[in-house]
């Protein structure tokens, strides 16, 4: 087997091409070994399995039959990569042309309404089109005059002469910044977005009909020297509806307020008037030149021209498209964060409520709106290929309406062009050499998830990434979307696939582990947690030991798991107390009989780190 990686041709890497991977090491094949550990997969009389009864053992024949379903999952990605690679020309169906024609021309509805809404501004701001209009315009009759009058006015003074350098271009060059200065102060916006505004205003025609083509040359040219495009030029990002910015420095309520720096970002916090004049507080990380990021460079982002705005914002479309609210909405800004470097271009997001998972105890883990919710943030990285996804990069907030909210961050290295298997994100657990942070496909969805991926065409994502991603990354993430699909049919197949109320079934939620799910590592490291607290606890106060429980209460899957997660921490820690603790786990569970299966799971949170905090004392 051969984690499906594209190489820096473009093409994928092939058995024989490229060095074999451990199987125990695979993306999608681990992924179906871990679901075989924890579910009988036959169906029942021939029908797939819906009563989600407690799993039995799996036999041998039908463990091969799951690897040889993974190993479908991969050829098949590589075959879409491949023809999409070859032909650009896919055969749209009747309805993927329709839809296509529909988001055609909605785009063109936002172009309309945008323009309509800049000539509004400019003219409500500037009479007759400004001073340079005038001036230009005056220009042109000279040029051209048209009744008596003007061409007595062309013989009195003479055709009009180059602005192109001395006294005159200066001259010109100040015209053009008292309008700057004017619409920047009528409509509320930074002096750069004021001559990017009017900039785009001479190109669709709204001012500047009837000039000389050379004057407006000139008048682009200067625009756009005083307007944002440098900003854009320094990161070679294009500009268009999705990155124009949505806040600048004329919205700042108060200076912005350095909030850490990350191993490869700083980030600040920043309060915002919106147009309402309501408060937004957001956070606002500036754009980089270069990504140092060990995810990006694995999945083939270029080091040099990483395109993060894009990849941020591609994120967010997709996530839109497919009714997953899971994402914070980002967009660009222009704000001085108050140091010598000036006004900066980057990410503002409205600041994400709640507490990241690794701050969260199990018994809010464990919730089946957290469950679902949570589900959804990991396919959507499975269809985006986002391999950073840590314990601290999204959210998880109670609503006041009870509902659970889950918002995921940073979503910097993801799309690359090299990643077309959608398992490909998962964590190897032991290997300090794979940079990944995230998990295998997961082992069951529930059917509005099913429905919202199901729905999703080729066509669909190259409309919605075409502005964004350049062809290779285009591609492969249609591939993965294709891997994703084929993983569904599987469940589907397997009884796997739930209603949304579900979620909090204890025969479901025991399939969630660290090595197919989001929520299970989060739940088994919150566990572990919990156990060494109360651990460290007992040992503080002396108390006498309680007698230990049966060991047959304790789960033989469960045991490697959670003394893996033990020793992890333990060595992350670097501390002798907590290294003996591992030990001492290590050999409990090693001993731990296998009878136990979803009692555990039935149980509460506090009481199974009470189960586990027994094990660490003996």
């Amino acid at each position: 087997m051969y984690r499906i990686l594209g190489n820096r041709s473009g093409g994928t890497v092939r058995p024989g091409e490229g060095a074999p991977i451990d199987p125990a090491r695979g993306t999608i094949p681990n992924a179906a070994r871990q679901q075989t550990r924890s579910v009988d997969l036959a169906p029942r009389g021939g029908q797939p399995d819906a009563s989600m009864s407690p799993p039995q053992a799996v036999p041998p024949d039908l463990s091969r039959q799951v690897r040889s379903q993974s190993s479908e999952i991969q050829a098949h990605a590589a075959e879409v990569y491949q023809t999409t690679a070859t032909t650009r020309e896919l055969r749209p169906t009747r309805d993927e042309l329709l839809a296509l024609e529909s988001g055609q021309e909605e785009a063109e509805r936002t172009q309309q309404a945008q323009r309509a809404q800049r000539a509004q501004l400019i003219h409500s701001a500037l009479r007759k089109g400004g001073g340079v209009m005038e001036r230009l315009k005056d220009r042109a009759a000279r040029h051209h005059p048209t009744t008596l009058a003007k061409r007595l006015h062309r013989r009195l003074n003479g055709l009009p002469k180059p602005m192109v350098d001395g006294k005159r271009r200066k001259a010109f060059e100040a015209l053009v910044r008292a309008d700057v200065v004017a619409l920047e102060k009528s409509g509320e916006m930074v002096s750069e977005l004021a001559a990017h505004t009017m900039r785009a205003a001479v190109m669709d025609g709204t001012v500047g009909e009837g000039i000389l083509p050379q004057d407006r040359k000139l008048l682009l040219d200067v625009l756009g020297q005083l307007g944002i495009d440098r900003f854009y030029r320094r990161l070679n990002l294009k500009i268009t509806s999705d990155t124009m910015p949505a806040f600048s420095n004329i919205q700042l309520m108060e200076k912005a307020k350095s909030m850490g720096s990350g191993k490869i970002n700083t980030v600040f916090a920043v309060k915002l008037r919106k147009p309402d004049g309501s408060a937004f507080d957001g956070v606002f990380k500036p754009l980089r030149r270069t990504e140092h990021g060990k995810v990006a460079a694995a999945i083939g982002i270029p080091h040099d021209d990483p395109q993060t705005a894009m990849r941020n914002i591609a994120t967010v479309s997709y996530a839109k498209k497919l009714g997953f609210d899971v994402i914070a909405d980002t967009r660009l800004a222009l704000i001085d964060t108050g140091d010598d470097t000036g006004t900066k271009l980057g990410l503002i997001m409205e600041r994400a409520r709640g507490k990241p998972p690794a701050k969260m105890d199990a018994s809010d883990l464990t919730r089946p709106d957290v469950c679902a919710e949570v589900t959804k943030l990991q396919l959507l990285d499975h269809l985006t290929g986002q391999g950073d996804r840590h314990g601290k990069n999204y959210f998880i907030n109670i609503e006041p309406n009870g509902r659970a909210k889950v918002i995921g961050i940073d979503n910097d290295q993801c799309f690359g062009k090299d990643l077309i298997d959608p398992a490909g994100i998962q964590r190897i657990i032991g290997d300090k050499s794979c940079p990944f942070r995230g998990a295998g496909l997961p082992p069951v969805v529930d059917t509005e998830m099913e429905r919202a991926i199901n729905a999703l065409t080729s066509i669909d994502i190259r409309w919605m990434l075409g502005d964004k991603l350049n062809e290779a990354e285009i591609q492969a993430a249609i591939a993965r979307h294709q891997g994703v699909k084929i993983h569904i049919a599987h469940l589907r197949t397997n009884g796997m696939v739930i209603e949304p109320t579900q979620w909090g079934e204890p025969n479901v939620q025991q399939l969630l582990n660290a090595q197919n799910s989001y929520v299970g590592l989060r739940i088994e490291r919150a566990l572990a947690k919990q156990a060494r607290r109360l651990a460290n606890q007992a040992n503080a106060s002396m108390r006498p030991r309680s007698p230990l429980p049966p060991l047959a209460n304790l789960h033989q899957s469960y045991a490697p798991r959670l003394s893996d997660e033990i020793q992890e921490h333990a060595a992350e820690a670097n501390q002798p107390q907590r290294q003996q603790e591992a030990e001492r786990s290590q050999r409990a569970h090693s001993s731990m009989p296998g009878e136990w299966h979803s009692q555990l799971f039935r149980q509460e949170p506090a009481e199974r780190a009470q189960l586990m905090h027994s094990a660490l004392r003996e």
